[in-house]
């Protein structure tokens, strides 16, 4: 037997842990950021969970250095677009699970809008990219299309006249993009291919009614896979079944209407949508019915208790994993912000460098007031929210700045004497506006002594048109918190 000397043994482990830490470096897909002009900025890679509920999973996060650089790193099971996100600015990543690093250049935003909470596109820069990676493929197909549409300005005439010629054309152009990408074999690639001309095709011929809306069905989802992950086909899926409970006619949706508030039965819903020819693939119809009660929860017309109850069963006991996880998604999107809901232990920091987080405020109410200082709105209110604060002791006051630079928020305070209550800015911002979905300011929040939301989007410190304002429900919540002592009179108190 032959002897293994310790040096032996150290340098076999060497090896051993040398593979392992090979192995680890290129596990999944690492994507390397080069973003010069966003130094000691936070960026975020996300990917939509799906396309029905619109919500996003951050997949990694970090933190791009003094020099400028990141590394992001994920294990991709499949194709599929991504976000990269650096404050309000954005760029789409499609994941290629056959490419194992990105090397990527993300520009710096001139367009973006200081003034706004709106996100910004750019696009970002490959750097030695495959020709064969799907990013590449998709941007190739794209400038196929423009060159197709843009090239010959008498196409769009065509289109916009629903010309029969723009549709020979269209076909004629199906055939070239057929043997452009035919020698590339990713299933992706052509179903995005597919969807992006159908998306044409629905766009050329959307005012010719039905006839031509079931010739879409026919070829495009009826008897077509469902690409829960292709953002293409989603687009399409989602135009098609832009109205889902008024597909078809009015008698329909009067159907609708009526099963969902007057029976409240999950499977009376179900007879009601077989009377349409757009809901025959049972799978397909389940999913167009979600987004259906997704699309009706906020509308007068349909029982919002019953379709939250929908949407349980479906979370709970349809037969299609993909369609209990997207019911889940809509539930929690549709009750995140409802009375009662627990809010998120968002924390803030502010103009001490002092940290303040919601679980810290538990025990009072707490009223958030969202501002920025490019906004006059916001600024009429602060002197009111100053006396409020004096006012009710029982209530938390904590305005939350939303400028981009925090700099702005200083020189608005050296400006003003507001000191009797937190003025702050949160640690993420990009992660607090999309998840109340804020999309203009002045917007406010009231949260109970529990960490439970109590009205959101909660009333103004100051008026409205109807004369309602926050000052009200404060006075009723301290009527409530401090009840008058009842005397018996002729009785010993």
């Amino acid at each position: 037997m032959p002897l293994i000397s310790p040096s032996m043994t150290r340098i076999g482990t060497i090896i051993v842990l040398s593979l392992i830490l090979n192995s680890q470096f290129i596990y999944g897909t690492v994507v390397n950021i080069s973003a010069p002009d966003y130094k000691n900025q936070t960026i975020t890679w996300k990917k939509k969970i799906d396309y029905v509920s619109n919500q996003y999973q951050i997949i990694d996060q970090q933190t791009i250095n003094g020099d400028g650089f990141a590394k992001l790193n994920f294990d991709a099971h499949q194709i599929e677009l991504t976000e990269l996100h650096i404050g309000r600015s954005h760029g789409m990543l499609y994941l290629d699970t056959a490419t194992t690093h990105y090397n990527l250049y993300f520009p710096k935003d001139t367009l973006i809008d200081e003034a706004s909470l709106k996100k910004s596109k750019v696009q970002l820069l490959f750097i030695n990219i495959e020709s064969s990676d799907i990013n590449n493929l998709i941007l190739d197909f794209n400038l196929q299309v423009d060159f197709f549409l843009y090239g010959d300005t008498s196409k769009i005439i065509r289109m916009a006249k629903h010309n029969r010629e723009f549709q020979d054309s269209l076909n004629n152009f199906k055939v070239l993009l057929a043997k452009r990408y035919d020698r590339f074999p990713i299933k992706f690639l052509h179903n995005y291919i597919r969807y992006e001309i159908a998306l044409l095709e629905q766009l050329a011929h959307q005012s010719k009614g039905e006839y031509y809306k079931s010739y879409l069905y026919e070829n495009y989802l009826k008897n077509n896979e469902i690409n829960y992950k292709n953002d293409a086909y989603m687009q399409f899926f989602n135009i098609f079944y832009s109205d889902v409970f008024s597909i078809g006619n009015v008698g329909f949706n009067e159907k609708i209407k009526f099963a969902v508030n007057n029976f409240g039965s999950f499977n009376k819903l179900l007879e009601v949508t077989k009377d349409s020819r757009f809901f025959i693939n049972p799978k397909l119809a389940e999913l167009a019915i979600i987004k259906g009660l997704y699309d009706g929860f906020n509308s007068i017309d349909y029982n919002t208790e019953t379709i939250l109850s929908f949407l349980i069963e479906i979370s709970d006991n349809s037969k299609w994993e993909q369609h209990r996880i997207i019911a889940s998604n809509c539930i929690l999107e549709l009750t995140k912000l409802s009375k009662g809901a627990a809010f998120p232990n968002f924390k803030f920091i502010d103009t001490n460098q002092l940290e303040i987080s919601i679980e810290n405020l538990k025990g009072k109410y707490t009223y958030l007031n969202f501002f920025a200082t490019w906004n006059n709105n916001s600024l009429h209110e602060m002197e009111v929210i100053n006396q409020f604060s004096k006012k009710y002791s029982f209530i938390n006051f904590l305005s939350v700045n939303l400028n981009d630079q925090v700099s702005e928020l200083k020189k608005f305070l050296a400006n003003n004497d507001f000191n009797s209550w937190p003025i702050c800015f949160p640690v993420n911002k990009e992660e607090i506006i999309s998840y109340l979905n804020l999309d203009h300011l002045p917007t406010h929040l009231l949260i109970d002594p529990k960490g439970f939301i109590y009205q959101f989007p909660s009333l103004p410190p100051i008026s409205l048109y109807n004369d309602q304002s926050i000052d009200k429900l404060f006075f009723n919540i301290q009527k409530k918190l401090n009840p008058k002592r009842q005397y018996n009179i002729g009785s010993r108190n």
